[in-house]
């Protein structure tokens, strides 16, 4: 995902710095959310609480922390306010695009892609403080740490965490990196194992590693599916559905 330094530098990134997009129906119409860096690489799932973690950026071996909050961006008026609060601060200010604000999943996605894009930036140019390795416990008698936190969140926090995963794993596929591809995967089984078959969890994984124009696109509309049936929307999910099944069918003909 590309991002736009208005305020800082790609090259020297602060590590703290506001997210903000602009409405695809209203240009003036400001978006935004706060991302921090953690200066200390951390075991980050014994720290972030649930409704955390869905933001959490993952940097492989290193388990850089990058979390961005809120996980949806709020609205803060015009741009000036921004700006300004960027200025005050000391912050890296980036445009990250336009969103369509009530799409929730896709806009979930974006954000997780923009920490993920800036914490890139962010480990090329900062030293960071590495914990024990013998003591960062990620394994406890067997149990998989990720498994105890999934099975702590909600139906929306799951929802969330799983944006950020499929946000993880098309970055991957993206770029060509299939360690960092294969374990996005294995997290999503991990947690699609606790969401029900409803979910249709590897067709959303099919999707996302699918790339292209067409791969986002079902992929947005899977995530915006499960949204949808979560909150028991059953009706503007069958529209979704049909809209899967229409891009599915103009693929194959």
């Amino acid at each position: 995902m590309d991002i736009v330094f208005d305020k800082g530098s790609s090259e020297k990134p602060r590590g703290h710095a506001f997210l903000f997009f602009r409405s695809s129906t209203d240009p003036d119409e400001i978006w935004a959310s706060y991302l921090v860096m953690l200066p200390i690489n951390v075991d980050v799932a014994k720290y972030v609480p649930p409704f955390l973690l869905g933001q959490v950026g993952d940097l492989g071996p290193k388990d850089l922390s990058a979390f961005a909050f809120p996980p949806v961006p709020e609205s803060v008026g015009d741009y000036s306010v921004l700006e300004e609060l960027a200025d005050t601060r000391s912050d890296d200010l980036l445009f990250c695009g336009t969103i369509e604000a009530s799409d929730v999943g896709a806009t979930m996605m974006r954000v997780s892609e923009a920490v993920q894009t800036y914490a890139d930036l962010y480990a090329k140019f900062a030293p960071m403080a590495e914990p024990d390795d013998e003591a960062t416990g990620q394994d406890v008698a067997g149990l998989n740490v990720n498994e105890v936190m999934y099975d702590l969140m909600s139906e929306n926090e799951k929802l969330g965490e799983l944006t950020k995963l499929i946000g993880k794993l098309r970055y991957a596929v993206e770029g060509g990196e299939a360690g960092l591809a294969h374990e996005a995967e294995l997290d999503i089984q991990t947690l699609g194992s606790q969401l029900s078959g409803s979910h249709q969890i590897s067709r959303l994984v099919d999707a996302a590693k699918s790339g292209g124009d067409r791969g986002e696109r079902l992929t947005d509309l899977f995530l915006k599916r499960s949204f949808h049936l979560v909150q028991e929307e059953y009706v503007k999910m069958g529209k979704v559905e049909a809209e899967i099944r229409a891009l599915e069918a103009d693929s194959s003909s």
